[in-house]
């Protein structure tokens, strides 16, 4: 009883996938929903759509680029979502949300993992296994796979403000788990066919998330990982916007200032005199590459 709502802009990917649940997905009852979608939407916009059309209780949303190497897996998934006070339930996510704007892969140290990761042309694969644990508490879940039950799905639904696709699974997630459980689970196997594109569309997504989400989650604070991902969070930011005084008082609105060590915060500000000391070389490298 598992309604799967897919985004659709690659026939395929689509046929493929389409053949391999009905191969796969075990003796229930179960319905695809295709959102037909070469650009026309975001991905918010088409999930919430299909979940308007779904008749099940069990909502899944996956990209269509996956294909499912564990049989039976329908019944799973829905003994999993069963379980009491559950949110979402995915196969990759951190149990660690960082003060500066992060995908869902903040460490290794936090991540939860089971996919077998492959690429486009399907030459090679790996399997990316981190969960401890058959389910693996979480905060942020990755959008290859997302379940949820119907009934706290409405209460959240994706955000419509969020345009294009990036964004909108941490978005979701993070929210969700302010009031469930989310869990990466390690019985469910799929095999991924792409690994993300991180580009400017992606960190501004990641902004207006953090922005909106916050970071109040976990009570016991890393100071490594807050100084690691805030460095990286630099680091990218600087990759698609100027070294001015604008932009490095927005990078400071998302300074773990109460978190870091002494010497954590010299090697910050350290990085920041470097990227206003080298400012007129890394502007002209960007305005070359614009």
């Amino acid at each position: 009883m598992i309604s799967i709502i897919i985004s659709s802009y690659l026939p395929h990917y689509f046929s493929a996938l389409e053949n391999n649940i009905a191969e796969t997905i075990g003796n229930i009852p179960y319905e695809i929903i295709k959102i037909d979608n070469p650009g026309l939407m975001g991905i918010c916009e088409a999930y919430n759509k299909g979940a308007e059309k779904a008749r099940f209780d069990c909502l899944l949303f996956t990209h269509e680029d996956i294909l499912f190497n564990t049989g039976s897996w329908g019944e799973r998934l829905i003994k999993h979502l069963d379980v009491p006070h559950s949110g979402i339930i995915g196969l990759a996510g951190s149990s660690y949300v960082p003060v500066a704007p992060s995908s869902w892969t903040v460490s290794e140290k936090y991540n939860s993992v089971n996919i077998l990761q492959g690429n486009k042309k399907n030459t090679d694969s790996y399997l990316i296994k981190t969960t401890k644990e058959n389910r693996n508490p979480v905060y942020a879940v990755d959008g290859v796979f997302l379940a949820i039950k119907r009934e706290n799905f409405n209460q959240y639904k994706f955000d419509d403000a969020l345009k294009g696709f990036h964004g909108y699974d941490l978005d979701l997630s993070l929210r969700v788990s302010k009031h469930l459980q989310n869990y990466v689970i390690d019985d469910i196997l799929i095999q991924h066919f792409s690994s993300g594109n991180l580009d400017k569309k992606w960190l501004d997504a990641n902004i207006t998330v953090k922005q909106k989400t916050g970071s109040r989650f976990q009570r016991k604070i890393d100071r490594k990982t807050e100084e690691k991902v805030f460095l990286s969070f630099l680091y990218k930011y600087f990759e698609y916007y100027p070294v001015d005084k604008k932009n490095i008082l927005f990078t400071l609105k998302f300074y773990p200032y109460k978190y870091l060590s002494f010497a954590q915060h010299l090697g910050i500000a350290k990085k920041y005199y470097n990227y206003m000391k080298y400012a007129p070389d890394i502007n002209k490298k960007l305005n070359t590459n614009a």
